[in-house]
Parts: structure tokens; C-alpha cells; sequence
């Protein structure tokens, strides 16, 4: 008899182990197989591009019932948020280039005199 073969008989779950370990290989030989296949790919491409569907669908249904949401409590949207935020934004330049100007004629006066 040969080691391994006198281990098997010393250890009750050796048979055991070996057959789990002959039975994982064997799925895990098929289950690569599976997986490598094109049928697989495009099944995992649609069922990929359904959920995306879905939940763009969901995205849009959900922002028109917050939008709807906010309207009734007289709260502004984010995108009325942001426009605002846009408008305060240019004032700021606006006011800038405005004080740069004074400035500018404010040192034409001082200089002229």
C-alpha cells in the first residue's frame, strides 16, 4: 500500500475530501466553459442593457415625482437651484468688471489732476 493510500484508511473524511475536491474541478471546468461562451455574453448584455433600462426609467420617474413633491411644498427644484445660482454668478462678474472700470476712472481723475 502506498501513503496516500494509508492515510485514506486512517482518515474517515478523505474520501470525502477527495470527492469534493474531484466534484468542485469538475463544476468549476463547466462552469468556466459556460461563462466563456458567446450564448452566455449576450445573454448577460441583454439582461444588463434591461436593468439599465429600467432604472433610467426609474431615474427619470423618480426626479418628475420630486419635482412635483417640491412644487407643491413651494420648495425650488435643483434645477431652479441652479439656474439662480448661474444668475448670481454672472451678476457677480458683471459687478467685477464694473468695479475694474471705477477703479480705472478713479486713477484717470487722479492722475488728471
Amino acid at each position: 500500500m502506498g501513503e496516500k493510500d494509508e492515510k485514506q484508511q486512517g482518515d474517515p473524511f478523505a474520501q470525502m475530501v477527495q470527492f469534493y475536491d474531484d466534484w468542485t474541478k469538475t463544476w468549476a471546468g463547466a462552469a468556466s466553459e459556460m461563462v466563456s461562451s458567446k450564448g452566455f455574453a449576450d445573454s448577460m448584455a441583454q439582461q444588463l442593457e434591461s436593468t439599465l433600462s429600467t432604472t433610467q426609467l426609474m431615474r427619470r420617474q423618480m426626479s418628475e415625482i420630486m419635482e412635483q413633491s417640491l412644487q407643491q411644498m413651494s420648495l425650488p427644484t435643483r434645477k431652479q437651484v441652479l439656474s439662480l445660482a448661474e444668475r448670481m454668478t454672472n451678476l457677480e462678474m458683471r459687478l467685477d468688471d464694473m468695479e475694474a472700470k471705477l477703479d480705472e476712472v478713479l486713477d484717470l481723475l487722479k492722475t488728471g489732476k
